[in-house]
């Protein structure tokens, strides 16, 4: 079968399956994969990506588009098992992600009332919150837009954000 051919559904799904074998036997991470592809090929493709592809979410297009380029990477890594190669130094530059921030319970209150007050504080808001709890801006920052996400998650559509709630003054003498 040659990369030309288009490959049926059942050749790409067993393909990701064996794919994804390979990729963990030799000890790379997905982001690697696509870190590497771009170095090899040309192509960055994302973590995200590589994760698609390997549980099948992405196009058949797409599928088929992919499936050359990873496997070439499948040969070159196959080839150079024992050796630190090219592969190896690609992953190895790979970005280092940062460590999971952990916010205390007590500081979790103080941006949890915040919250509730504005939801979408402005940059200056911030740089003086995190001044105060002496958190790094961009922890602020990130923890402002996961809290908006878990917010959106949790409100149904239609039902009222509970800073409009606090924010709106009910009207009790109605005509």
């Amino acid at each position: 079968h040659s990369d030309e051919e288009t490959p049926t559904s059942d050749e790409l799904e067993q393909f990701a399956k064996q794919f994804k074998q390979r990729r963990i036997k030799l000890g790379f991470t997905q982001a690697d994969v696509g870190l590497a592809l771009g170095t090899l090929y040309g192509n960055v493709f994302s973590q995200t990506t590589i994760c698609r592809f390997e549980a099948l979410q992405l196009s058949f297009k797409n599928m088929c588009k992919l499936k050359p380029l990873l496997n070439k990477w499948l040969e070159e890594a196959d080839s150079s098992t024992g050796s630190p190669t090219s592969i190896d130094k690609i992953a190895a530059q790979g970005r280092k992600r940062k460590k999971r921030t952990s916010i205390e319970v007590s500081v979790k209150g103080v941006l949890e009332t915040h919250f509730l007050k504005c939801p979408k504080p402005a940059a200056q808001e911030i740089s003086s919150l995190a001044d105060s709890l002496q958190l790094e801006k961009e922890v602020v920052r990130v923890w402002f837009c996961n809290r908006r996400q878990k917010e959106k998650r949790m409100t149904p559509p239609g039902d009222q954000q509970p800073h409009e709630v606090y924010s709106h003054t009910v009207k009790t003498d109605t005509p």
